[in-house]
């Protein structure tokens, strides 16, 4: 028993248990707060739909569930779409913008990348890489 865990491939199988586990956890954890969230009637539709029982959901229940699915659509596109203002406070994207100015905000993005500090991750990864 004592070589069996004395193998890299079960040591590394088992340092990752502690990660897959927290992000497994967390994913879980996540569904469920955000089922238990949902009023009773959009829970009886999510329960119907996660079932595979097509035929039994009403229009009623139909509409909050489209809804909802579409509010987190709408939600993740609007976060990962690039926040752009102009002077006049109207928000608009790189393509919108005059060559000049786009070229400004791209000049912009990439000298507040280059000039900021070091994140906790990357001083981390330094100290396990053994890199000053």
């Amino acid at each position: 028993m004592g070589s069996f865990f004395a193998s890299v491939a079960v040591q590394w199988f088992l340092r990752r248990i502690l990660d897959w586990g927290g992000w497994l956890g967390g994913f879980l954890l996540f569904v469920i707060n955000t089922y238990n969230a949902l009023p009773p009637a959009l829970q009886a539709a999510v329960v119907t739909v996660v079932e595979g029982r097509w035929q039994e959901i009403t229009l009623g229940s139909l509409i909050p569930l489209g809804a909802l699915i579409w509010s987190q659509i709408a939600s993740f596109r609007a976060t990962v779409k690039p926040q752009i203002v102009t002077e006049d406070g109207q928000q608009a994207t790189l393509k919108e913008l005059p060559q000049a100015k786009a070229t400004t905000v791209q000049e912009f993005a990439n000298t507040a990348i280059e000039r900021r500090g070091e994140t906790i991750v990357e001083r981390l990864l330094k100290l396990k890489l053994g890199k000053r």
